[in-house]
């Protein structure tokens, strides 16, 4: 279809330049008609009604001379030497050929040639003028006779102007005026517009022959260059299908990719729900240990105080009454004696090991009197100077917290009395504004955290674990030769609500 296109592009390629050199012809062959049988004709039009126009003003002109008075009539007494003068001079004035002023009955009145003076005339353009009261025009050629009969020396305009008073003629002016140099000035006018514009149109005609050549350049290489772009579009449109294949299967490795990827988010997401299913399983169950821990505590404390304590003390009393009984026997008084005090020293051995499991003002009068207890009573038994620091406002908490608290600080203190080497340690309780802090301090030897092992039991293990499930956090800062701080935080939305299950103990 492109090959077929490029063979018909030959000098004019298309309807549209094969038109355009067509009117550009005809163009050219119309300039001199239009110039011979219209544009020459109409300036003759206009010469002649320019001329009919000048010849009224002329005749009003001469009228005003002849008759100043519109009251009278046009009579032969009129004719003054002034008035012929005058009439004379606006017919040089205007350059006319004749002048003529007639009766309505056709006779001459007055003439530019003396001898045609009484003549009369008949021809039908002057019965026209008397009749209509309008004025009448007409060319006469170079050597065309006139209306009389008369050979034209020139080519000459022809008007008849009536005379009005009231609506009626009472005569006619005949002027004629010699166009002949105006009409040559016309004609060479023509003539030179014709040379010129004849040229022009040539020019203008060949000028769109090369364009239309230089078109049918470009439209072949435009449609040489649109067949080279059909070829590129075919070979695009090849791999723009391959790409689409691609695209397809890419498409496909998505979709699969991404059910994948949904499929191991979805694992995730049951792995992390089971994780959290089981850590908060793990924080109950050591919660609940706690719990039975504290409660296993506090039941052997009660039963070693109603028990056992009550028996140590019967016994006591027993070797008292025997000791008296043994007055006379100083050997069995000394032994009964020192069973007594054996006795006395199990009991007091006792209550401290029923306040380590189970403190009784940590029940009676809550943590911060059981913690001060706690340090008298650690500077009492084993020397340590014990320096306690509360801060900030005082607020009620769990007793289950206030145990855990209260455990911490004891663990800690026994560790500075075991590990620390010094006799002096600091514990610090801050109740802040979303948290509780407490915090047990020495100056003693320190260890390395890192190395550290749990000793099972309580221990600083067990300390972590029990923050943890309070969702607190436990601290640990050491190094060796800088003595030792730990710390365990929790938060009071933990520690001012009640948790289920662990009531106070």
């Amino acid at each position: 279809m492109q090959d077929e296109k490029i063979n018909r592009c030959g000098v004019f390629p298309s309807t549209f330049f094969r038109s355009l050199v067509f009117f550009s012809l005809i163009a050219v062959l119309l300039l001199p008609l239009y110039t011979i049988f219209y544009l020459s004709p109409s300036f003759v039009d206009f010469i002649i009604k320019s001329h009919k126009e000048l010849a009224v003003d002329v005749a009003v002109h001469m009228e005003s001379h002849l008759i100043p008075d519109e009251t009278k009539n046009l009579t032969h007494d009129i004719l003054t030497p002034i008035v012929l003068r005058r009439i004379s001079t606006t017919a040089d004035d205007f350059n006319l050929l004749k002048v003529r002023i007639m009766f309505p009955d056709g006779e001459i009145f007055f003439s530019s040639l003396p001898d045609e003076v009484g003549d009369f005339v008949e021809f039908g353009e002057f019965k026209q003028t008397v009749s209509s009261g309008k004025p009448m025009v007409q060319m006469i050629k170079k050597g065309e006779k006139s209306s009389e009969g008369r050979k034209m020396p020139g080519d000459v305009v022809e008007t008849y102007v009536p005379i009005l008073r009231e609506g009626k003629t009472i005569g006619v002016f005949e002027i004629y005026y010699d166009v002949t140099r105006k009409k040559e000035e016309l004609n060479s006018l023509l003539r030179n517009l014709y040379l010129t514009l004849f040229p022009i149109a040539v020019v203008l005609f060949c000028a769109v022959i090369l364009s239309c050549r230089r078109a049918n350049k470009n439209i072949a290489g435009r449609v040489a260059a649109e067949k080279e772009l059909m070829q590129q579009r075919e070979e695009l449109k090849e791999k723009n299908d391959e790409l689409i294949e691609v695209v397809a299967v890419c498409r496909e490795r998505q979709k699969r990719l991404e059910e994948a990827q949904q499929a191991h988010q979805e694992a995730q997401d049951q792995i992390k729900r089971e994780m959290h299913k089981r850590e908060k399983m793990r924080i109950d169950l050591l919660r609940h240990m706690v719990r039975a821990q504290e409660e296993e505590r506090a039941r052997i404390a009660r039963e070693l105080h109603d028990e056992t304590a009550q028996t140590l003390t019967a016994a006591s009393l027993n070797f008292a009454t025997l000791k008296n009984l043994l007055a006379a026997s100083p050997e069995m008084a000394e032994l009964v004696g020192n069973l007594q005090f054996l006795c006395k020293q199990m009991h007091n051995d006792l209550y401290r090991m029923v306040h380590d499991l189970r403190p009784a003002q940590l029940d009676d009068l809550g943590l911060v009197p059981a913690l001060r207890y706690l340090a008298d009573e650690g500077q009492k038994a084993t020397g340590l100077k014990v320096r306690l620091t509360i801060s900030g406002s005082q607020k009620k908490i769990e007793p289950f917290i206030e145990t855990i608290i209260y455990r911490f600080v004891q663990e800690g203190l026994t560790n500075v009395t075991r590990y620390a080497g010094t006799d002096q340690a600091y514990v610090s309780l801050m109740y802040d504004e979303n948290q509780v802090v407490a915090r047990v301090e020495d100056h003693g030897k320190g260890f390395d955290p890192e190395q550290q092992q749990s000793g099972g039991g309580w221990g600083l293990v067990g300390i972590s674990e029990r923050a943890q499930s309070l969702k607190g956090t436990f601290r640990i800062v050491s190094a060796p030769g800088k003595g030792t701080m730990i710390e365990i935080v929790i938060p009071l939305e933990i520690a001012s609500c009640p948790l289920n299950g662990l009531a106070a103990i």
